[in-house]
């Protein structure tokens, strides 16, 4: 049987720039190990499946995410670049609309609005309720799998775990010389991440290229087969929170995050937080628009 797959940058305007995520818009009647052979054989860091969703859920439909290597819970940049494709495909209604689905996820149900800017499809994700996490990070041990030195962190800003639906760990770091001195040990940093039981090390900071951003990032997912991502959604909605949790973001700023610049994926990310009512769970909303770079089609073995 064939099935439709695509390439779409997320987190740009442009193709070629931001973080390719895989796509199959139609995923229904895949297995388990179908799904992982063909993210493995399109090699983009996520690709997301499209399914129908599970019953009683309320939800308008359901993503799984993959990894070359395994599967994830969520995928932010994954799910931009599929709601955008699908949006943009006119698969909810009439595309030249403001829309919004329900998209169930294993972290639970995510509300997504959907948009056109200057002709390219907008796509803001609702994430989960945000958590946080202490942890002992030894700065000296961090610093050498980073390849760089303790003095090189900026603690005027949070190091820490935190979760809109993924764990991470987050770095602060003083300048943007810093960020571009990076070395990872790969290697090590993998086995870190898997001791604190994060997904990614994602180290920031307030110095920016672009004068429109608000912090500079860069995303080393080691563990799970990621050396650096372009442009991570969930990490930038925890770091958010984690931001907002420590007084360095207001509710209701609308925070930009570029990421993917030393690797020639430039990504603006953007992100913003709003407190919840009556004592319930603060809202993070993360965003960007998304451009479809390929479009095809895979064959696949029905005992693949």
């Amino acid at each position: 049987m064939g099935k439709a797959v695509w390439l779409v940058d997320a987190f740009t305007t442009r193709m070629f720039g931001g973080n390719v995520a895989g796509v199959v818009p139609d995923a229904t009647g895949l297995t388990d190990q179908q799904m992982q052979s063909i993210a493995a054989e399109l090699n983009a860091s996520e690709t997301a499946f499209v399914l129908p969703p599970s019953p009683g859920t309320n939800a308008d439909l359901r993503l799984r995410y993959f990894t070359p290597q395994v599967e994830v819970d969520l995928c932010g940049h994954a799910t931009i670049g599929s709601m955008c494709g699908l949006f943009s495909a006119g698969r909810f209604g009439n595309r030249d609309l403001q829309t919004s689905v329900q998209v169930e996820t294993r972290v639970g149900v995510l509300p997504i609005s959907l948009s056109w800017k200057d002709s390219v499809p907008w796509a803001e994700m609702g994430q989960a309720a945000p958590m946080f996490r202490e942890a002992d990070i030894d700065v000296a041990v961090l610093a050498q799998f980073l390849g760089i030195r303790p003095e090189d962190f900026d603690f005027s800003l949070p190091l820490g775990i935190s979760s809109t639906g993924l764990w991470d760990l987050f770095v602060p770091v003083r300048s943007l010389a810093v960020m571009e001195q990076l070395q990872p040990d790969f290697a090590r940093l993998a086995e870190w991440n898997k001791t604190l039981q994060v997904a990614s090390t994602h180290v920031y900071t307030r110095e920016t290229v672009d004068e429109q951003s608000d912090f500079h990032a860069r995303d080393f997912s080691p563990a799970l087969g990621i050396p650096e991502d372009p442009a991570t959604g969930t990490a930038t909605g925890a770091l958010t929170a984690l931001l907002r949790k420590n007084g360095q973001v207001a509710y209701g700023q609308h925070v930009i995050f570029e990421q993917g610049y030393e690797i020639g994926r430039n990504s603006l990310i953007e992100a913003h937080i709003e407190q919840g009512l009556n004592h319930g769970s603060d809202a993070v909303y993360v965003g960007g628009p998304a451009v479809v770079s390929l479009k095809g089609e895979m064959e696949i073995w029905l005992k693949g």
